[in-house]
């Protein structure tokens, strides 16, 4: 028995090609490959079934424009390769036409790509994987985004040089809304936490999913503080925190912070350039599939010098996932 993905023809083919998806469905195939390998040409061996076999509408253009795709496509493994440098658990050789996954087991960084590559092709968000036997269950999908939530509290404290609290619901330590609100703004110190008329009596996040924080040595306000939503939908672009922070102040606080909450967005996703800038305009600084790795493999220097990151000592059981999931596919080949 073989992995079976199915090729995105529609989203690679016609006027405006998503080199990103098929990116993703070599990267997935070498990833499940006993040899850890693929050929690049496979993306054209796709491309010429699915005009065959009539799956897509496509034009005479198209269908003699397969070695125009496949430069896109290797272009963009490029790119990601260029952004990722050593934590991109991807090589290509010299001539561009063998995609090899390279496992480093002791690389979180590499982990969290993997992880953000199999969210970013639920089938919910993409068909590469919809009709697989690889396909997570649906228990395990909650199981890999609580994962992800992990990783981008990790990775929001590189991005800031600082603390870090994984406060989405639910939280690894179980802990209610207003405990842990008030657990985080004992260390801050800027505002006073009390639920307002109004609010919610059974909050779960409330939006945010973590924060992290800078403090400065005089313990003043007006230190760097970020707010993320972590979003592994399609719908990311609906939960942006700009225009929420103003209302998560007025309901939980009696005395509002004055150190500005600055908004991220982290998700998993490879994105088009134009598509992030628009993603940036909506959702504020977003951490995404090319930024996220890099820095939860930075966060492990943060730790090691004693800085809090919540949730990173989970951060081995995805790991443990990643490789059990690769197995249970080479078991199924």
């Amino acid at each position: 028995m073989t992995i079976s993905l199915c090729f995105p023809m529609d989203e690679v083919t016609g006027n405006r090609p998503d080199f990103d998806r098929a990116a993703d469905f070599l990267e997935l195939s070498a990833f499940f490959a006993s040899d850890c390998e693929t050929l690049i040409s496979d993306i054209a061996n796709q491309i010429t079934v699915g005009a065959n076999e009539d799956y897509v509408n496509l034009d005479e253009e198209t269908r003699n424009g397969a070695e125009e795709i496949i430069s896109g496509v290797v272009r963009r493994i490029g790119d990601r390769r260029h952004a990722l440098d050593a934590v991109y658990p991807f090589e290509l050789d010299d001539d561009g036409s063998i995609l090899t996954y390279v496992p480093q087991e002791e690389s979180l960084g590499r982990t969290a790509y993997i992880l953000s590559l199999v969210l970013s092709n639920l089938k919910a968000i993409s068909p590469i994987l919809s009709s697989s036997s690889v396909h997570p269950e649906q228990t395990e999908i909650t199981t890999l985004r609580e994962y992800f939530q992990y990783f981008a509290t990790a990775a929001l404290a590189a991005e800031i040089q600082g603390r870090s609290w994984s406060f989405g619901f639910p939280r690894p330590d179980r802990s209610g809304f207003i405990n842990k609100l008030n657990e985080i703004w004992r260390i801050l110190g800027d505002g006073n936490v009390e639920t307002q008329v109004g609010a919610s009596q059974h909050p779960k996040d409330d939006q945010i999913d973590v924060f992290a924080a800078r403090l400065q040595r005089d313990k003043l306000p007006g230190f760097l503080l970020a707010v993320a939503q972590v979003a592994t939908g399609q719908d990311a672009q609906n939960k942006s925190l700009k225009g929420h922070i103003n209302v998560f102040k007025s309901r939980w606080f009696s005395r509002q912070p004055v150190t500005e909450f600055v908004p991220y967005m982290i998700v998993p996703f490879a994105r088009r350039k134009d598509e992030f800038i628009d993603d940036v305009r909506v959702m504020g600084n977003v951490l995404h599939r090319l930024r996220v790795p890099r820095l939860v493999e930075k966060a492990k220097q943060f730790v090691v010098a004693g800085v809090t990151v919540e949730g990173y000592e989970r951060l081995t059981r995805a790991a443990q996932w990643i490789e059990n999931y690769r197995s249970r596919a080479e078991q199924m080949t």
